[in-house]
C-alpha cells in the first residue's frame, strides 16, 4: 500500500511538472518526465491489478518501489527547494549536476523494477485468484450517501428491558450500563434507545456524549450544553461550564447517554453537575468492563451477548443485500460458512458484509473470503474481530488503503471533518486521478465507498446535504494504527514518546503529535525531520511552545504550535496549511508572506475575531495551484485584480482556476474582473461591513441584480450572503443563474419582496434565512424544486415564518413528506417570562425558543 500511494504521490509532482513552462522543468526535459510517468504508471497498474498477492516476493518488490520512489520525490523536491534559496550561480549549476546524476539512478532502478514485475506477471500471473471488480460508478457523491440508520438484529428484548428501566417508576436520577466486549454492538444499542420516539417523548432533553480512554473533562462539558441547545457558551473554566450544564437540567427531567467509559474517575470529575431532580431522570453509559459498570451505576449492568447464528444470518443478509433482497441459493452455503467465522460478533460481520456488497457476488470469489474467515476464527474473542477487520483492510481496492490508513490521524473517539479529511488527502497527492473529475470529488467518492463498506460512519449532515463529519471504531481505528505503522505510512507519537526516541521519526513521512497523557518537558536538542511531508498536531495543550523539530520538504501542516514567519517562507513545498492566529501572528496583517509559497493549495486560518479582518496580498491572484481559502472566524479582504484588456471569454482569464472555496470575504467587490478569475468556485461567502469607507455595492435602489454576475458561476452550489451582502427591497432573479446552487444562506438584509420560482434554483436542496425581518413571504414556488429539503427561518418576520409552513403543508397534500421547515422565533426576556409562567430557575438557559413545523 505505501508503494502504490508513493506512486501516486510522486506521478502527482511529475504532472504539476510537465504543466510548468520549459524554463521551470530544472534539468529534466519533457522527454525525460514523460519517461518516468510511463514507468511508474506501469508500476501502479501492476499493484492495481495484484493488490492481493502478499508473498515474500511481491511484499519485498513493493518495500523496493516505495524506496525508489520516496527517493524521486526527494530528489525533486530538493533541489527545487536549492533552486529557490540558491545563491550563486556555480553553486546552482553544480546542484543541477548532481540533481541530474542522482535522479538518473533512481530512473535506472525503476526501469529495472518494471522487467522484475514482467516477470512475476508472467509466473502469478495464471496463479492469482483477483477480486471482482464491482463497477464504478462516475459521479457519485456525499449527498445523502448512506443514510440508513445503524442496523439493529438480535437485541430486541435488550431495547425493550432497558427502555422499560428508563421509563419506570423509579423518580430518583437512575444510572443504567450497557457493558460488552468491543464490536458487540454497545453504541448501536444506546443510539437505538436515544432515538426511539417513546424515549424521545419521554424526556424533556436528550444528550449524547462520547469519552474514551483519553478524555478531557472540558470537552465533555461542552459537548453536553451544544447537545441540550445551549448555543452561546461563553465560560471558559471548568466549574463555570459545570455549572452552566446543572442549571440547563435543573427542574428537567433528563435523558444523558455517555458512551466508551473506562474508568470510574470521568463520572467522580463530573456527577456533581448532574441534579437529581426526583423527575425520573436517567444517565446511560456503554463500557467494555464489567468492573467500571458495577461501580458506576445504580442498577444491574446490562450485558451484550454475541448473536446466534440465525440473527447472525439476519444481520449479514440485510448488509449484504439490503432489506428488500436476499441471498442467492447458490451463495447461501459458502455465506453461512463467513458468518459461522465470524463468531457472532456485530462488528466482524457488518465488517466483512461491507467488503462483500461492494465485490461481484461470485462463488469463487465468496468462497476465497471463507477461507481467509476460516484463519481469523481460532483467535477468538478481541483477537476474532481483529482479525476479521484485518481481511477487510486486505480486501480493500489498492486505492482506498491509503485513504482509510489516513483515519489513524485522529485520536480515539474523534468526530472527523470530512471537509479536512479532503483537502488533506488532495495535498498529501494520494488520489488517483480520474479524467474530468476533480481530485476533491474523487476523495468523496472514496469516503463513501468507506462508509458504504461499513469502515467509517457518518456523525453528521452540513449544507447541501452532504456528509460533514464521521467516526470511526476505536477497533477499526486500532487496525489503521496498526497497519500505517507496519507499512511505514505515517507515525502517530506524542510527545513524551519522542522524547525518549528521537530518531524514530527521522525517515517518517507523514509525522502525527498527539497530546501527552502527562505534562511533558521539551528537550532544547532539535529533532531531524527532514524528510517529513505531513506534520499534523492533535489537541496539543503547549500551544506556546516552538515544537522541537527541523523540517526541510514540508507539504502538509496543521498545528496551532507557533512557527516564525521566516521558517514557513522557507517551506516552498507547502500545499497545505492550517493554523489558529496566536500560531503566526506576523503572517496575518497582511497575509502577503504567504504568496511566496506558490505551491500553497489550501490555507484556513482560526481564532481570528470578525473586527480584524485579513488582507490578501494582490499577489493571491498569481496564486494558481490555490484551491481553498478560509477564514473560519473571521474575514478576507480580497483585493482587485490586476487590470487586463482582455474580455472575451471565461477561458482567456487564468487567475484561480482552480480555487473551490473562498470563505468569507469582506466588502466583495462583484465584477466582471474579479467573477471570471473563480471560474470553478463551488463555495463563496461573502459579508459587508464599513460602507463610509467606500467599500461594497456602487448602492442605487436594488442591488439584488448585480449578483447575477455570481450566479452565472458554472459550479457554485454554496453561497452565503450574509450582513448585507445584498441590498434593495426587491429581488427578481433572472432564470439561468444559479444552475448548480444546492444551499443558499441570506442573513441581514433589507429584502421585502422576493420574485422567484422553480425555475430560478433548480438543484436548490437548502434555503436558509436570518434575520432577513422585512420580508414578507417565501416565493411559494420555492417548494416545487424537486430536490428541496429543508428551508430554516430565524428572527424572521411572522408573515415569512408562516409561508414556510404553507410550504410545507402544500407540498405534503401533494404526497412530498421529505422537506422540512425549521423555524427559530426570537423572543424579548419579558416574553420569555410570559411563557415560562414564573419558572425563573429556566431564564437563564433559553434564549430562544425552536420550533419544528
Amino acid at each position: 500500500m505505501a508503494a502504490y500511494a508513493s506512486l501516486l504521490s510522486l506521478g502527482h509532482i511529475l504532472d504539476h511538472l510537465i504543466q510548468l513552462p520549459p524554463r521551470q522543468r530544472a534539468v529534466l526535459d519533457y522527454a525525460q518526465i514523460r519517461s518516468l510517468l510511463q514507468n511508474i504508471t506501469f508500476l501502479q497498474d501492476f499493484l492495481e491489478e495484484f493488490s492481493l498477492t502478499r508473498g515474500d516476493e511481491i511484499q519485498e518488490l513493493e518495500e523496493k518501489i516505495a524506496r525508489s520512489a520516496y527517493a524521486a520525490e526527494d530528489i525533486i523536491e530538493s533541489y527545487a527547494l536549492d533552486q529557490n534559496l540558491e545563491d550563486s550561480e556555480a553553486g546552482s549549476q553544480r546542484s543541477s549536476l548532481l540533481f541530474y546524476q542522482d535522479l538518473q539512478k533512481v530512473i535506472e532502478e525503476i526501469i529495472s523494477m518494471k522487467k522484475d514485475v514482467m516477470k512475476i506477471k508472467q509466473t502469478e500471473g495464471i496463479k492469482f485468484t483477483q477480486q471482482p471488480r464491482k463497477a464504478e460508478t462516475a459521479g457519485s457523491s456525499l449527498r445523502g450517501a448512506s443514510n440508513r440508520k445503524n442496523t439493529m438484529v438480535g437485541f430486541d428484548e435488550d431495547l425493550i428491558q432497558i427502555m422499560e428501566t428508563l421509563t419506570g417508576d423509579e423518580s430518583n436520577l437512575q444510572i443504567l450500563s450497557i457493558v460488552g466486549m468491543g464490536g458487540i454492538g454497545k453504541t448501536t444499542l444506546a443510539k437505538n434507545v436515544l432515538e426511539n420516539p417513546l424515549i424521545v417523548n419521554h424526556f424533556d432533553l436528550h444528550s449524547w456524549v462520547t469519552i474514551s480512554q483519553q478524555y478531557s473533562v472540558h470537552k465533555i462539558l461542552l459537548s453536553l450544553l451544544k447537545e441540550i441547545g445551549v448555543e452561546e457558551i461563553t465560560q471558559e473554566h471548568d466549574d463555570e461550564l459545570g455549572l452552566s450544564l446543572h442549571k440547563s437540567l435543573f427542574h428537567r427531567r433528563y435523558f444523558i447517554v455517555m458512551d466508551d467509559i473506562w474508568n470510574i474517575q470521568v463520572w467522580d470529575d463530573i456527577k456533581r453537575f448532574f441534579p437529581d431532580n426526583n423527575n425520573g431522570s436517567r444517565v446511560m453509559i456503554t463500557t467494555r468492563l464489567l468492573n467500571v459498570a458495577d461501580n458506576f451505576c445504580s442498577c444491574t449492568p446490562h450485558q451484550l451477548h454475541c448473536l446466534d447464528k440465525d440473527q447472525s444470518w439476519a444481520l449479514f443478509c440485510d448488509k449484504v443485500f439490503g432489506k428488500e433482497s436476499c441471498c442467492p441459493p447458490e451463495l447461501e452455503e459458502v455465506g453461512k460458512t463467513i458468518v459461522r467465522n465470524c463468531g457472532g460478533l456485530p462488528l466482524a460481520i457488518v465488517a466483512i458484509s461491507g467488503l462483500l456488497a461492494e465485490s461481484s457476488k461470485t462463488v469463487e470469489y465468496w468462497e476465497y473470503v471463507a477461507n481467509d474467515t476460516k484463519a481469523a476464527l481460532t483467535m477468538g474473542g478481541d483477537g476474532l474481530c481483529f482479525e476479521i477487520l484485518s481481511l477487510s483492510y486486505k480486501h480493500l481496492p489498492v486505492r482506498l488503503k491509503p485513504c482509510f490508513l489516513y483515519m489513524a490521524i485522529f485520536p480515539e473517539d474523534c468526530e472527523i471533518s470530512i471537509s479536512r479529511l479532503v483537502k488533506i488527502w488532495v495535498a498529501e497527492g494520494i488520489l488517483k486521478p480520474i479524467r474530468s473529475r476533480s481530485l476533491e470529488e474523487i476523495a468523496e467518492d472514496n469516503i463513501k465507498d468507506l462508509i458504504d463498506r461499513n469502515l467509517i460512519q457518518v456523525h453528521g449532515y452540513g449544507s447541501a446535504n452532504k456528509i460533514k463529519t464521521c467516526t470511526i471504531h476505536d477497533l477499526l481505528r486500532d487496525l489503521c494504527l496498526r497497519e500505517a505503522q507496519k507499512e511505514k505510512f505515517l507515525r502517530v507519537v506524542t510527545m513524551s514518546s519522542l522524547n525518549s526516541s528521537p530518531t524514530s521519526i527521522y525517515n517518517e513521512r507523514r509525522l502525527v503529535i498527539h497530546q501527552s497523557s502527562k505534562k511533558v518537558k521539551y528537550r532544547r536538542q532539535i529533532f531531524d525531520a527532514s524528510r517529513t511531508r505531513s506534520l499534523i498536531c492533535c489537541e496539543l495543550k503547549s500551544t506556546s511552545t516552538k515544537l522541537p523539530l527541523r523540517f526541510k520538504l514540508l507539504r502538509v501542516l496543521d498545528t496551532d504550535n507557533k512557527y516564525s514567519h521566516k521558517k514557513i517562507l522557507r517551506f516552498v513545498n507547502l500545499r497545505y496549511i492550517a493554523f489558529k492566529a496566536k500560531s503566526f501572528p506576523t503572517l496575518l496583517n497582511p497575509l502577503g508572506s504567504l504568496s511566496l509559497l506558490r505551491n500553497l493549495q489550501t490555507v484556513i486560518i482560526a481564532g481570528i475575531s470578525s473586527e480584524t479582518p485579513v488582507n490578501l496580498p494582490a499577489e493571491i491572484w498569481d496564486m494558481t495551484q490555490l484551491r481553498h481559502l478560509r477564514n473560519e472566524d473571521g474575514d478576507f479582504y480580497l483585493p482587485d485584480p490586476p487590470s487586463t484588456k482582455r474580455e472575451k471569454g471565461w477561458g482567456d482569464f487564468f487567475g484561480l482556476k482552480n480555487l473551490r472555496t473562498l470563505y468569507k470575504i469582506r466588502n466583495f467587490r462583484c465584477t466582471d474582473e474579479v467573477i471570471r478569475r473563480i471560474p470553478n468556485i463551488k463555495k463563496l461567502g461573502i459579508n459587508y461591513r464599513d460602507f463610509a469607507r467606500g467599500y461594497g455595492w456602487q448602492y442605487h435602489e436594488s442591488v439584488w441584480e448585480d449578483l447575477t454576475l455570481v450566479g452565472l458561476l458554472p459550479h457554485l452550489e454554496v453561497l452565503k450572503l450574509k450582513n448585507y451582502a445584498a441590498l434593495g427591497a426587491k429581488w427578481n432573479p433572472v432564470e439561468g443563474e444559479f444552475l448548480q446552487l444546492k444551499s443558499l444562506q441570506i442573513e441581514n438584509t433589507n429584502l421585502e419582496e422576493w420574485i422567484a420560482d422553480s425555475s430560478h434554483f433548480p438543484l436548490l436542496e437548502n434555503l436558509a434565512l436570518r434575520h432577513v425581518r422585512n420580508l414578507k413571504e417565501i416565493p411559494y414556488s420555492i417548494g416545487e424544486i424537486p430536490t428541496l429539503k429543508t428551508i430554516s427561518l430565524e428572527g424572521c418576520s411572522d408573515s415569512a415564518n408562516s409561508s414556510a409552513k404553507e410550504i410545507q403543508e402544500e407540498q405534503q397534500n401533494l404526497g412530498n413528506d421529505d422537506l422540512r421547515v425549521h423555524v427559530h422565533v426570537w423572543r424579548s426576556w419579558k416574553q420569555l417570562k410570559q411563557t415560562l409562567d414564573g419558572k425563573r430557575h429556566q431564564l437563564f438557559s433559553i434564549m430562544l425558543i425552536d420550533c419544528v413545523v
